[in-house]
């Protein structure tokens, strides 16, 4: 089994939430620019903050398919038209005339051609929309993602231009993935020869012309070159590049018009190249939609998608609880300590984290599917106890946008436990980054205070270079 970047792998179903959510609140508007972009909710649909719609929706049932190992058009089509019967609350026009259309699965693809027969200039964003789990699924098999994308597009949408937006979008996902660029054009070979020269200067117009130029957008070249124009002409920050994932986001949504379809594909772009880490936490912790998932949920998702339904050894990603293996091959007593500078703030070990009455517990070593605990968030900060330079992709970020994410939950009173397995170098890592950001402590005098503390202080050298990087005092707004 081929081996990819678990942070990338997550990025694309992640980051496609976020941009969807992001742009939830603003669908069929066009932001004023002197207000911020927040993922607010509300819109025409009455989305919850953070809620994300019909597009990251129907990515779900894609996913959920391929999560079986075998992505499989006819399975597909069952999920599509099961999520169909469930009445959603937004549903594209064209894909609601080939759902309302077929009996069974096995004929969506004729009520699509149908559809189109009758609409042959119908060719709305809704396969361009849901295709990145495509992606995932054929990893490094170029042939195999390029007729896939164009077969499940064409389960709802039978214009050539959907399919091609499809299979040029999830070429480059693949790319994102596997070797971190950002290509485009690089998918054309994979399109018919007679359509490719007009996809290349689509392209290339994308790449020119600002993002506001891209509306409408409900189209499907328009949204596919707006969220193409968004990443191209966004700067990536040289301090901290993986903020040109949010950066790039906003100015999605900015655009106006399709707001959370345009930011849901970008979103599974960027989350390829930048990876999980790179979506803030405190976007983490309000994503969440049908079928009742959250943020953690889609990681495991997309990572089971990849694995071809198979755990590692420890039953991750898709055990429900791996507490059974940390007590078997760590076993120590819980430990719960809290810094005495802010009590709220609880550091300690995976024992312990069942057991907590905090209202927010922060997870930094992987955990089973399931919540540790009902009516309390859980956000997993996933951090690898490797000082190798890639073993922790946007470490400085992580820590950094972690610490400001804990910091803004409490000053909304919020108690926050903090853990990794051990409590020996990432807990106090990220305590020491918490004292830094929240109380302008230096690292000396943070590092001092986490080791009464708790009794560690981080030996990843790694973790303790990257806390150099980051500054030492909180922004006076945080993000989200």
């Amino acid at each position: 089994m081929a081996s990819f970047s678990p942070d990338r792998v997550a990025g694309v179903l992640l980051g496609q939430a976020a941009g969807d959510a992001l742009g939830a609140g603003y669908e069929f508007t066009t932001p004023p620019p002197d207000r911020p972009i927040r993922m607010k909710g509300g819109g025409a649909f009455g989305w919850e903050p953070g809620e994300w719609t019909d597009d990251t929706q129907m990515a779900i049932c894609i996913a959920e398919s391929a999560a079986t190992g075998r992505l499989d058009a006819v399975e597909v089509a069952r999920r599509f038209l099961d999520w169909y019967a469930g009445h959603p609350r937004d549903v594209g026009s064209q894909t609601s005339a080939a759902l309302s259309g077929a009996p069974s699965p096995e004929v969506l693809p004729d009520s699509a051609r149908r559809h189109h027969q009758r609409n042959p200039r119908a060719t709305g964003n809704g396969s361009l929309m849901r295709t990145a789990p495509v992606a995932l699924a054929y990893l490094g098999d170029a042939d195999g993602i390029a007729g896939a994308a164009r077969e499940i597009s064409d389960l709802t949408h039978a214009h050539p231009d959907c399919g091609d937006a499809c299979v040029l979008w999830c070429l480059a996902i693949d790319r994102a993935v596997r070797d971190g660029g950002f290509e485009l054009a690089g998918g054309l070979e994979w399109l018919p020869a007679e359509r490719r020269d007009r996809w290349a200067d689509l392209i290339r117009q994308a790449e020119a012309d600002p993002p506001s130029g891209f509306k409408p957008n409900g189209y499907v070249v328009s949204a596919l070159q707006a969220a193409w124009s968004a990443i191209t002409h966004t700067p990536i920050p040289e301090e901290e590049p993986c903020r040109h994932l949010q950066d790039t986001l906003v100015a999605a949504v900015r655009i106006g018009g399709d707001t959370d379809t345009v930011a849901a594909i970008a979103g599974a772009l960027l989350g390829a190249r930048w990876g999980a880490s790179a979506v803030p936490l405190v976007w983490k912790r309000q994503l969440h939609g049908w079928p009742g998932y959250e943020a953690r949920d889609l990681v495991r998702l997309a990572v089971v998608v990849t694995r071809k339904g198979k755990p590692d050894s420890s039953g991750w990603p898709s055990a429900p609880d791996l507490l059974p293996y940390y007590e078997a091959h760590n076993p120590a007593p819980p430990k719960a300590v809290p810094l005495p500078s802010d009590p709220g703030v609880i550091l300690g070990n995976v024992h312990a984290a069942p057991h907590t009455d905090a209202d927010v517990i922060v997870s930094l070593c992987r955990m089973g599917a399931k919540a540790l605990r009902t009516g309390h968030r859980h956000v997993d900060v996933l951090l690898v106890d490797d000082d190798a330079p890639d073993a922790n992709p946007n470490l400085a970020f992580i820590l950094r946008d972690t610490a400001d994410a804990i910091a803004s939950w409490r000053q909304n009173g919020e108690t926050v436990f903090i853990h990794c397995v051990h409590a020996q170098s990432r807990t106090p890592t990220m305590g020491v980054a918490y004292l830094m950001r929240r109380f302008g402590v230096g690292a000396e005098g943070a590092l001092a205070e986490t080791k009464k503390a708790l009794g560690a202080v981080p030996w990843n050298q790694g973790f303790v270079e990257a806390l150099g990087r980051i500054p030492p005092a909180i922004p006076a707004s945080p993000s989200g």
